[in-house]
Order: C-alpha cells, then sequence, then structure tokens
C-alpha cells in the first residue's frame, strides 16, 4: 500500500453553527501525527457554516480517520451536507475554536454510553450516572437525577402502567398512556414519546428525513399523521420524538420491553428555568424551521441591512420576546408567561403591517464578514408571505423606494357557524346553500354548530369551515362534544397530506377589491367547495388537497401580479400557518420555482424573527 501523504478535507455543510461539531474539531487537533488543521467558513447567500478538517496524512492512516469521524460527527438536524476532497493545499489552522457554553454540550448522551446504560441486554442497563468521557453526559444530570438508581426507574415505569400516569417533576413533565388532551376543553395537537423505533412506522407516517431529524441530536418534535385508520390513534396530527435525556432513554427501553410503543407527554404548568423547551420544527422552503424558537440566543450583525433600534419587544398571549443590538450582535430572550398580562396591550388597526414588516426584514438578514457597508441599507423590492396566528394574515410588498404597501389580507370569519351561514344567504351562493342544507343535512348541521374562536388564525378559520363543508368533522366525531376549529383544522390538514394524486379540483379564492387593499371573497371559495360536494365528490382527502393547491396557485398569481408593480427580488414565508406541510409544500411548489423562498435559517417561523425583525422597522413619526 502506499505510503505516500495525501491532503484530504472533511466538510460538515450546516444550515447554523452546531457547538458539538466546533468542539469536536478542537478534539482532532489534538492528533498530532496525521498534522490536523480545521476551520470554518460561512456562506454569503445561504448564511450556511461549513466546518472543516483538514489532514495530511498516508492512504491508511486517512481511511481510519475517516472512521473515526463518521463515528464521532453525530448527526445534527442542521446538518444539510457532508464531503470528503482531495486538496491541494490546506487552508485551516490549528488554533481552537472558542466554544462558550452552550444548551447543547456537553450532549445527554451518545454513540458510546447510550447502548451501555438505555439497553436492556447490556450488564450497565439502568446506570443513569454511567461515566462517558466522549459526550460528558454524566455532568449533565441534576442532583435529584443522579441519585436515582435502576430500581428506582423501574418503579417508575411501573406506576405508569399502573396509574396510567406519571409526574416527572425534575424534567417538567407527566407522562401518560391514554391521551389526556382528550379532556380537555381546549383542543391541544397531542404529544407523543417514542418508545419502541422500531415500531415507529407502523403507528405514524414518517418520511426518512423526518426520521432522520427525529433521531438528531437535537431530538426534536415532529408534525406527523397517524396511520390511516390506526385503532388507538383518533387524533388528526401528533407532535413526536425520540427520547432526549437519560431518564428518558432508560424509561422508554423498560416500556419498550413491556409492549408499549408509545406515550403521551404533557408539559407541567410550572416552568423550570433549567429545562430546555422542546424544539418544535416545521419543513419549509427545504430547511427545518423552529415553529417558535423559546430559547434564548445570538447572531453575528448581519451587514446587508441597516438596524435602526437598540431593542424591540414583542408580545403574544404566552409569551414575551424581547430583542437588542450591540456593535456586533444581535440577541433575544424569550420569557413566557405565567399569569395573564395586567399590562396593556398595544393597540394596532385591523390592518396594519407592522408586524408582517418586521417578519419581512428577520427573514432577509444576511451576515456578509468582509463587506462592511457604510451607507444605510433597508429593504428593497421584496414581498412577504406573513400567514400567522397572533396577525393579520397578510401580503405585504416593499418597494424600490422602500416604501411598504398592503396588497392582501386574509379576512378572519364571524365568530359561529350559524353566521357564515347567513353571510352565505345573503350573497350569491344562497341557491348552492340551499341545495346542500337538503342533500348534506348532517354536515350542514355541524357547520351551524361550530364555534369559531379568534385566538385561530385566518387561514385556521377558514379550513375549518372548509372542513365542515366536506364532512370531515363527522370524522371519529367525539360522542357529541363539539369539534372545535383548530381541531377541524387539524383534521383538514391530515386529510390533505392522505391525498396520493397530483390533479385535483380548482377551488375559487376570488379577490375583492377594498378600498386600500385586496381581501378574499371567501363566500365564493366555500361556495365552490360545495359545488363539488354536491356534485358528488366523495373524495374528502382530494377536496382538502385541493384547497391548498388552489390557494397556492392563487398566491403564485397574485405575487406575480405584485412583481409587475413593484419587481419582487425577495419574498419571504414567515407565520406559524407554514406549520402546514401541506400548505409549505404547495407554495414552494407553485411559487418557489419561479421566487426564490427566503427564511432566516438562524430564527423561527414565528416569535424570535418578529422581535430580531422590529430592530429594523421603519416606524413613522407621529
Amino acid at each position: 500500500m502506499s505510503t505516500r501523504n495525501h491532503n484530504i478535507r472533511f466538510n460538515f455543510v450546516c444550515q447554523k453553527p452546531v457547538p458539538l461539531y466546533a468542539h469536536l474539531c478542537n478534539q482532532y487537533l489534538h492528533l498530532d501525527k496525521l498534522n490536523i488543521s480545521i476551520g470554518r467558513e460561512s456562506n454569503v447567500d445561504t448564511g450556511a457554516v461549513c466546518y472543516f478538517i483538514e489532514a495530511c496524512a498516508p492512504q491508511a492512516e486517512l481511511e481510519q480517520l475517516a472512521d473515526d469521524i463518521a463515528a464521532d460527527f453525530l448527526l445534527s438536524v442542521w446538518l444539510q451536507q457532508t464531503e470528503i476532497k482531495r486538496i491541494d493545499t490546506k487552508s485551516g489552522s490549528t488554533n481552537a475554536f472558542s466554544v462558550k457554553h452552550h444548551k447543547g454540550l456537553p450532549l445527554y448522551f451518545c454513540q458510546h454510553c447510550q447502548p451501555q446504560f438505555g439497553d436492556n441486554q447490556h450488564p450497565q442497563f439502568g446506570e443513569i450516572n454511567l461515566p462517558c468521557e466522549h459526550c460528558k453526559g454524566h455532568y449533565k444530570l441534576s442532583r435529584e437525577l443522579k441519585s436515582l438508581t435502576r430500581a428506582d426507574i423501574a418503579a417508575m415505569a411501573n406506576s405508569l402502567l399502573t396509574d396510567k400516569v406519571l409526574a416527572l417533576p425534575m424534567l417538567g413533565l407527566q407522562l401518560s398512556i391514554l391521551n389526556n388532551n382528550a379532556s380537555l376543553t381546549e383542543y391541544q395537537q397531542p404529544r407523543v414519546l417514542i418508545c419502541n423505533p422500531n415500531s415507529l412506522n407502523s403507528q405514524f407516517c414518517v418520511s426518512a428525513p423526518q426520521v432522520l431529524a427525529l433521531s438528531s441530536i437535537e431530538k426534536p418534535l415532529i408534525r406527523v399523521r397517524p396511520c390511516s385508520d390506526h385503532p388507538n390513534l383518533h387524533a388528526p396530527l401528533y407532535d413526536i420524538q425520540f427520547a432526549d435525556n437519560r431518564l428518558l432513554v432508560i424509561l422508554c427501553e423498560i416500556l419498550r420491553q413491556k409492549g408499549i410503543h408509545w406515550v403521551y407527554v404533557n408539559q407541567l404548568n410550572k416552568v423550570n428555568p433549567h429545562i430546555d423547551p422542546p424544539l418544535r420544527l416545521a419543513s419549509v422552503a427545504q430547511y427545518w424551521i423552529p415553529t417558535a424558537d423559546l430559547q434564548a440566543g445570538n447572531m453575528a450583525m448581519p451587514s446587508n441591512l441597516t438596524c435602526l433600534h437598540d431593542e424591540f419587544h414583542y408580545k403574544t398571549e404566552q409569551h414575551k420576546f424581547s430583542a437588542k443590538s450591540t456593535n456586533n450582535q444581535l440577541q433575544w430572550q424569550v420569557v413566557t408567561l405565567q399569569e395573564p398580562q395586567t399590562e396593556p396591550v398595544e393597540q394596532t388597526s385591523a390592518t396594519d403591517i407592522k408586524y408582517s414588516l418586521c417578519a419581512m426584514s428577520a427573514g432577509l438578514l444576511r451576515h456578509h464578514e468582509h463587506e462592511p457597508h457604510s451607507k444605510p441599507l433597508y429593504v428593497k423590492n421584496a414581498a412577504v408571505l406573513y400567514f400567522g396566528q397572533h396577525h393579520a394574515s397578510q401580503i405585504v410588498t416593499v418597494d424600490s423606494q422602500s416604501d411598504a404597501a398592503l396588497f392582501f389580507q386574509l379576512p378572519t370569519l364571524p365568530n359561529s357557524g350559524y353566521e357564515v351561514c347567513h353571510s352565505l344567504l345573503d350573497s350569491p351562493q344562497k341557491s348552492l346553500l340551499d341545495k346542500f342544507k337538503q342533500l348534506h343535512p348532517a354536515e350542514y348541521n355541524q357547520l351551524l354548530d361550530l364555534h369559531i374562536s379568534d385566538k385561530d388564525s385566518a387561514l385556521t378559520q377558514l379550513m375549518a369551515v372548509a372542513a365542515a363543508i366536506i364532512g370531515a368533522g363527522l370524522i371519529n366525531s367525539h360522542q357529541g362534544k363539539p369539534v372545535s376549529a383548530a381541531e377541524l383544522a387539524d383534521r383538514f390538514i391530515a386529510l390533505a397530506m392522505t391525498y396520493q394524486g397530483n390533479n385535483a379540483p380548482r377551488i375559487d379564492f376570488p379577490l375583492t377589491k377594498g378600498m386600500a387593499h385586496r381581501s378574499l371573497n371567501w363566500c365564493r371559495t366555500l361556495g365552490s367547495l360545495m359545488s363539488f360536494k354536491l356534485a358528488g365528490d366523495a373524495n374528502l382527502a382530494k377536496l382538502a388537497f385541493a384547497f391548498h393547491d388552489s390557494f397556492a396557485d392563487y398566491l403564485s398569481h397574485w405575487i406575480e401580479h405584485v412583481d409587475q408593480n413593484v419587481g419582487v427580488k425577495q419574498l419571504v414565508v414567515a407565520g406559524s400557518d407554514f406549520a402546514n406541510p401541506v400548505l409549505a409544500e404547495r407554495v414552494h411548489l407553485r411559487i418557489g420555482k419561479n421566487y426564490p423562498l427566503q427564511l432566516n435559517p438562524l430564527l423561527d417561523l414565528d416569535g424570535v424573527n418578529i422581535a430580531v425583525g422590529g430592530l429594523y422597522l421603519k416606524q413613522r413619526r407621529g
């Protein structure tokens, strides 16, 4: 075998910084005989970070190094690409990265220790304190967790099986065998901890990228639907996760042995500041993006836009998001609000575009290390699709002079199905509604009984009414319990997810022109759904998919219209409604081919992005 030295570079391209990878690069610097150098590069356009390790050694030693790196660089959900390539000259250095203390370091467990304390066949199974010099996970344990023996954890599992519920205050969680959410007055998507990953595909519909994300070191929650006609999973959508700490790994293994495939998880009401909130991810425009990031964080000061404020605060019912700027960084904090707020809520007009503009700026922020700008730079020739729960759902544009305008706003619906029907009777859809009432009395009655909450997004409200019309509310109906708009919308989304075809009926989304902006003639949208139902189209999945696909297609036409007027060079998507995988996928397919969709890969869909974007808000003087 050749003993000639070769220069090789290992690249790890990540959507955002991964502290573990920086830490591992530092560890590899200690391998003196391989003449190792390390580095980190950033992509100006995408914000991606590339960690790299360079080595110079004979072929056999490089092959061993490649095996070691493959074993040590555990999968991160933020990892986009890996590659090994031969290089002529090195560009890295032998200086270690500065790796600050980070919630992700050390890991709770790794591939070295988990097969020991987490496998019932191993003699050290159940030893929660098992030392691991690779991930240092034993240092992450609280005093309370350190004191647990294998017998204690086995007793916890037995208690869960006997009582059907187990409180784990040290983790801020409660596990249960039964879905406690079903008894809540307010609908919530159930959160599920998978105990037996091997049976995952027989319980839930998950794709290969979703399984990889679930298995990553971040252990996120991913929204999926259960397998069709599952005997025990009756909710339309679930947030599922794998065990993310040592106690849950051991508990899950004991439960798996006893034939338990999953358990339900509920957050305990009391917020423990030492426990990380769950990372809920959505797949949007080929990125994994947190739906709402509830962790403090920071990013390098962007260089492509001029920061206008030192701080900006933004509140929802449950959280307060605060962002501030320093010379070289943007930083944010998130506080979970325990009590109803007594502070006056900021009054904004019904068509205020402030938060859509915040989301637009946040989506466009990028950091170019070698491009310091002296002249002020503002957003130009851009548009944002903001569809979310906390603010008006809008298309807002900014022209070449950085002047903003509201192009479209999705209307909110009346507060009851009764009033929705009343509006339809007062519209040209009256004859359709009369026929619908006659031929589909069950669907009509469910529509009448529907209560629509102000807390639901405008799109959720519209989808809930659409779901009632097609008959989605009659599937798995609770015993006489009224179905909330949020649950009906989730059933509608889950139905659309089951559709396997590409062709679907075209649902009308006609614009209405108001004095200042356009809105939607929702009576005609609902009328067009009724007409397909009256024509005998009984494929509910097809109709639910058609609604999503048609809406995305109309959005595409509206963006083209905007482009002709203001010149759209950048299109941002934001808001909690994009956690809907069918909407995200159809928008990506229908619009993304002509207008590459922009998100900020370092921020979230709805929360931190608004607070950070607020630092760039051009406020009108009074």
